[in-house]
């Protein structure tokens, strides 16, 4: 329950950054416009043929809100890697629920156990290719080359040349995380299954073991009254009665009595 709790103020806190971040970074980036498109429109009533929007007001706005952009980036990916999610409604989530099924088996089977090993790894390798796909992304924006302000194509050339390389590893890095999230998710509703046996199995088993202890009592009840009711005989004289008894029907029978 505790880390229950406190996962939920993790991804709380984790959400509300972002949300910060990214509400910040379009504020910001608004009023660079805006300022950009002030300035612009005052140069052009001195000199119609200045420009509005050149490359290297572009380029200068862009940049001051690059620690912006990085940072929330790196948030997206701590949460990505965390495993930051909606734990408002568990039951819509399956690896609460498997976590609230499995939490009274006490002894997982070993299939339950390969599952969960299973999605471990996805676990890992979903986000190790991420990972792997930021890492030229990171490369080339850090490299002040991409982004020369001499280019004489402007800085439209700057921005088409960024996005075909940023996207395509946005696309792999991106996809690697959907494909481990489906091949998890799948993992977790077999586990979810397995466990459901395993109940039904635990449940069974306990019945049974309940029928049996119920008739080794009713045994040993009826063995213990046995046993006091052959005693008393004994010592109230009638195994002697029984004995004389048995004596007279064999004796008749034979034509002796």
């Amino acid at each position: 329950m505790e880390k229950t709790k406190a996962g939920n103020i993790r991804d709380t806190v984790i959400k509300i950054i972002q949300a910060v971040l990214c509400t910040a970074y379009v504020m910001f980036m608004s009023v660079q416009v805006i300022g950009i498109y002030s300035s612009g429109s005052a140069a052009q009533a001195d000199d119609p043929k200045a420009q509005i929007y050149t490359q290297d007001i572009a380029a200068d706005a862009v940049i001051r809100g690059l620690p912006l952009l990085i940072l929330s980036a790196a948030v997206t990916a701590a949460a990505a890697v965390l495993g930051v999610r909606n734990r408002n409604n568990p039951f819509n989530d399956p690896v609460i629920k498997r976590d609230i099924v499995t939490s009274g088996i006490k002894t997982p089977t070993a299939e339950m156990l390969a599952e969960r090993s299973k999605q471990k790894r996805l676990h890992t390798a979903g986000r190790i290719c991420f990972a792997a796909a930021m890492v030229p992304i990171i490369l080339y924006m850090t490299n002040a080359s991409h982004f020369d302000r001499s280019d004489a194509q402007g800085i439209e050339s700057v921005i088409a040349d960024m996005v075909m390389f940023i996207l395509p590893w946005t696309i792999i890095g991106v996809g690697a995380l959907a494909v481990s999230f489906i091949l998890i998710d799948k993992s977790v509703k077999k586990e979810i299954e397995l466990a459901a046996d395993c109940e039904r199995n635990t449940d069974t088993s306990k019945s049974g073991e309940k029928r049996s202890k119920a008739v080794i009592i009713v045994r040993c009840a009826a063995l213990a009254a046995s046993a006091v009711l052959i005693i008393a005989g004994i010592y109230n004289g009638g195994a002697n009665v029984v004995l004389s008894k048995a004596i007279t029907i064999c004796t008749e029978c034979i034509g002796l009595g």
